[in-house]
């Protein structure tokens, strides 16, 4: 890893020179400033190992990872110019510094993507064993199996459950309870340790857990691993307080101030650009069917307040003549025109109004109706079976109350966009089930908002725009 940070440098530095168009020699300054070109790469080598890009087991190819390593070129070279143009007085121009920090900032992450993809499926796999061996353990296992090239391999369950261990779970064994975590992770050199445990763990199985982190092995819940490997939550196995701690730093200068600038400036220059569009898109939808052109319909937005959306109409006059009701595959109410229209997004674009008038973002969970809002927030009571030792076999114990899909009412905690994360994930919802699945794209989104992610859900909408893939 180090050694291809320092090819980079070495090409960044070559770029500098012998494309800057201010220097007619490159090769003669380079013999006279080798010193200086030197320390300029050890700054900026030094500023990697401060933002932590020599942890060789980071998956680099995640969204995250590679902003944080953007972040880091970015640094360097703002710590270089800082160091070059005041302290040691001016050696080379702007051109230079401008041409080697682009070329670095662009081929750091593009090495590191390389060399995740290069190492952890096969070098650097890493042993993993999983405490839990239920429906939580099970749900982690099939993320790690889904994701082949990952670079973790599950080599057992751990389990208290007497009348698991010795038996095998799709295939992994269970291969002891938690007295016996430490040996086990000694015997089988075992990196990774994940605890998919949803109810209260147990006193002693913290003790071990601290024990063997304080050894160096990495001990990790599995909503948050499950949210690396799959970019979604689990909403099934977290519970309020482990989203209270997860989700407490939203009160950001991107989210309180940049959010708003970037969705007006974007918004606005879409509607300049995008002014003749909706002059053919509105002639097509009256020529296609009888109705309007713009279809108006209440949502709900930030903090559950309500506001007017606004479309192109997609589907025949009345669609809702009969009440409020999903959209279905091939649904026979859309139209020609609108199928296209809906294929390609085209029929959100008047959303961009909505952005201008604050009530919507560019990039966030869609807007939904209220009464289906309404449904999915209803509250209903979830039993757990009883743990004590005196409780009968088969005993269910009243565990409260919830939300007929968990924690949807999150949803509402930032403003609805045009895009989001859960609209180029997952396909159109048009059921109970294929909504909760959404929502956990929507809570991931909400629990990781910020500026890298939401260039990444633009740039995943403008590949499904212009190849009409995805809802």
């Amino acid at each position: 890893m180090l050694g291809g940070d320092i090819c980079i440098l070495g090409i960044s530095l070559s770029a500098g020179l012998f494309l800057s168009p201010r220097i007619y020699d490159p090769l003669p300054l380079f013999h006279e400033s080798k010193v200086s070109f030197l320390f300029m790469g050890i700054v900026y080598l030094l500023v990697n190992f401060v933002g932590d890009l020599y942890d060789y087991q980071k998956d680099y190819r995640g969204w995250k990872n590679t902003a944080q390593v953007f972040l880091t070129a970015i640094v360097g070279a703002v710590a270089n110019i800082i160091i070059f143009y005041f302290p040691l007085g001016k050696f080379v121009g702007r051109y230079f510094l401008v041409i080697q920090a682009t070329t670095y900032g662009i081929l750091l992450p593009l090495w590191r993507f390389t060399f995740s993809s290069l190492a952890l499926p096969v070098r650097l796999q890493r042993k993993l064993l999983i405490v839990g061996a239920g429906s939580s353990g099970t749900r982690i296992l099939q993320a790690i199996r889904n994701r082949s090239l990952c670079g973790m391999e599950a080599i057992g369950f751990i389990d208290d459950d007497p009348q698991k261990i010795g038996t095998e779970i799709s295939g992994i064994p269970v291969m002891g309870n938690s007295l016996q975590l430490s040996e086990l992770v000694s015997h089988y050199k075992i990196d990774l340790v994940v605890v998919a445990i949803t109810h209260e763990k147990s006193p002693q199985l913290i003790n071990v857990l601290t024990k063997i982190s304080w050894s160096g092995i990495e001990v990790i819940d599995m909503p948050n691993l499950y949210e690396q490997l799959a970019g979604k939550l689990p909403i099934d196995h977290i519970s309020d307080v482990w989203l209270l701690f997860n989700s407490l730093n939203k009160n950001n200068l991107y989210c309180r101030h940049l959010k708003r600038l970037f969705d007006v400036l974007v918004a606005g220059a879409l509607l300049l650009t995008h002014a003749p569009l909706f002059a053919i898109i509105a002639l097509a939808i009256k020529l296609d069917s009888r109705g309007p052109v713009f279809y108006r319909q209440s949502r709900l937005g930030y903090e559950g307040r309500s506001f007017q959306l606004i479309k192109f109409r997609t589907m025949i006059e009345n669609a809702e003549a009969n009440g409020p009701q999903w959209t279905a595959d091939n649904d026979d109410r859309i139209t020609r025109v609108g199928y296209y229209l809906r294929k390609f997004r085209l029929d959100e674009l008047p959303q961009l109004i909505n952005v201008l008038k604050g009530e919507m973002s560019i990039v966030g969970p869609r807007p939904e109706r209220e009464v289906f809002i309404n449904e999915f927030q209803e509250l209903i009571a979830t039993w757990r079976p009883g743990r004590r030792a005196t409780d009968p076999p088969g005993k269910m114990i009243s565990n409260g109350v919830r939300e007929k899909i968990p924690y949807y009412s999150n949803r509402l905690l930032v403003k609805p966009g045009i895009t989001g994360w859960a609209q180029v994930m997952y396909p159109y919802a048009s059921s109970l089930e294929q909504t909760k699945e959404k929502l956990q794209y929507d809570l991931f989104y909400v629990k990781n908002i910020g500026f890298f992610l939401d260039m990444a859900i633009l740039l995943k909408t403008v590949r499904i725009v212009l190849f009409g893939r995805g809802m």
